[in-house]
């Protein structure tokens, strides 16, 4: 989905600031062990977090000075929580020789895990007088022969290097792709279509033809689905009385297939009530989780009957995230109450607010699901690198999803045993962090505008979980109404672990493997 345009927002200043190096956070070092607690508020703390609290606009930046500590203070988690704060890297090292108390931490940017993001390929090398090729790729709907706008083509001449050109077709479905005269094919062209459709495949097309078609078949509710092969689709009252947080892009709230109980936004100087979702990665989230279609007509979740409530974190007019408005999310969810949050998004970078408020959210009895990253191997992102987070890797399975799809490209090893049908996801980032893995190849969820979309990656397997979870936990009414404290989160990770059946793929691939 194409995002609107917007004037440049207050997150995507933030992003930029991250980028130069020039944003922060700082937060409070833990307390060591037999160390004793300050009888007095630390003044210094108390009064940025005064200013904070006092500011009339939230967003616009508060100019602070307090000994040798220099700054400009943005936002904050809470009075007694992580501050996000702009200033050079000089007056963060001068500030640490005089506060070692505190630790300031460059900002960490996070992502939506999943795989439709737009992409940049590397072009063809190439030299001046040797012109160019230019391919007509014409995208039709499979059954109507209508042609497919808005769907992103990328032609790879080396799909290993990640080589080639991208277009996006126009309203008669057709994007030129234009290569260097030395490319005398194309290894793959890969067809994303934004929504309604599957996303197909072309192999070896020679550059000599000129023009091709290619036909992507609609999405339909009675047709392969993944969660419905792994009979993963909820009965009305399943995730009864669990209360979900979805911290993401925001929701479609005008979904049919969705019930939403509460919508909030955590990014200081946008509007705390506006979670619209521009870019459809946490209404399609949502949809795994909760969808209350009638089966076969729309899209049916594994827990209907869970309570959802959205949280925004990623700001109007950027695709990135800055970590401390996840923090913010993470404490809100912890005290509207939530029993369970879905973290579909992730960076490499630590990101000592989040692991706070993570670390609180065990010690009151939630439990916090994240997506292990889609870097075709990688070590585990942050925050499912966290210790008390359940890190959920994503496979597919052969038959779910159509002959010359894009989710062939995701086929790799391991694969299951004795079901060699499953298979660990060639994206998938896994490691000794891995708890439990989902389906997150070739996943048919909600999209924005009351449409349908498919979606890959281990943000489309942390949701499966996540509804899968609710589900055991809804059963369990002693579990859910215990007392929130560490020993609830013990026992509703324990429930996962000793629930979820192996596939065969190896701890470091699956962990305690697939939770229904």
């Amino acid at each position: 989905m194409q995002a609107i345009p917007h004037p440049l927002s207050v997150a995507a200043r933030l992003v930029q600031a991250a980028h130069a190096n020039s944003l922060f956070v700082v937060v409070p070092q833990p307390l060591l062990a037999g160390q004793p607690k300050p009888s007095h508020p630390d003044p210094w703390w108390q009064q940025a977090h005064s200013l904070m609290a006092g500011r009339r606009a939230p967003g616009v930046a508060t100019a602070f000075k307090s000994g040798e500590l220099e700054l400009q203070l943005l936002d904050q988690v809470a009075p007694d929580a992580a501050m996000l704060v702009n200033m050079t890297d000089e007056q963060r090292l001068t500030a640490l020789q005089h506060r070692p108390d505190l630790r300031i931490e460059p900002a960490a940017l996070v992502a939506p895990l999943w795989l439709r993001r737009v992409r940049t390929l590397a072009k063809a090398p190439s030299t001046p007088d040797q012109g160019s090729h230019a391919l007509r790729l014409k995208v039709l709907d499979a059954t109507t022969r209508a042609p497919v706008a808005g769907a992103n083509v990328y032609a790879y001449s080396r799909y290993s290097a990640n080589e080639g050109v991208s277009a996006r077709t126009n309203a008669k479905g057709v994007a030129t792709l234009r290569v260097s005269a030395s490319v005398a094919r194309y290894e793959v062209i890969e067809v994303q279509p934004e929504h309604s459709h599957w996303p197909m495949l072309l192999r070896g097309v020679p550059l000599a033809e000129g023009k091709r078609d290619i036909a992507c078949p609609p999405i339909r509710h009675r047709g392969l689905n993944v969660l419905r092969h792994f009979k993963m689709e909820g009965a009305d009252t399943d995730g009864q009385g669990v209360r979900i947080a979805v911290i993401d892009t925001g929701v479609d709230l005008q979904h049919p297939d969705l019930h939403i109980s509460k919508a909030a936004c955590t990014i200081a100087g946008e509007d705390p009530a506006d979670a619209n979702d521009e870019q459809g990665h946490g209404t399609h989230v949502v949809g795994i989780i909760a969808g209350r279609a009638t089966p076969g007509r729309g899209v049916r979740g594994l827990a209907p009957a869970a309570e959802i409530y959205a949280y925004r974190v990623f700001g109007r007019g950027t695709d990135l995230g800055v970590a401390l408005h996840i923090a913010k999310a993470v404490r809100a969810a912890v005290d509207d109450g939530c029993d369970l949050i879905n973290l579909s998004l992730g960076g490499s970078q630590d990101m000592p607010e989040v692991w706070r408020e993570i670390q609180r959210a065990r010690r009151m009895g939630v439990v916090c699901l994240a997506a292990t990253g889609n870097d075709d191997r990688a070590p585990v992102l942050y925050p499912a690198r966290y210790s008390p987070v359940l890190a959920v890797s994503a496979f597919g399975r052969r038959g779910t999803y159509p002959r010359d799809s894009a989710q062939e490209l995701s086929q790799a090893k391991p694969h299951g045993k004795p079901d060699r049908r499953n298979y660990l996801a060639s994206f998938a980032n896994v490691g000794s962090e891995v708890k439990l893995t989902g389906p997150g190849v070739g996943v048919v969820s909600c999209y924005p505008g009351g449409r349908y979309a498919v979606m890959d990656g281990t943000s489309m397997a942390c949701p499966a979980i996540t509804g899968a979870l609710a589900r055991r936990l809804g059963q369990n009414l002693k579990l859910l109404q215990a007392p929130r404290n560490e020993a609830r989160w013990t026992a509703i990770t324990t429930l996962a672990a000793q629930a979820a059946q192996s596939l065969g793929f190896g701890l470091q691939f699956e962990g305690s493997g697939l939770l229904v």
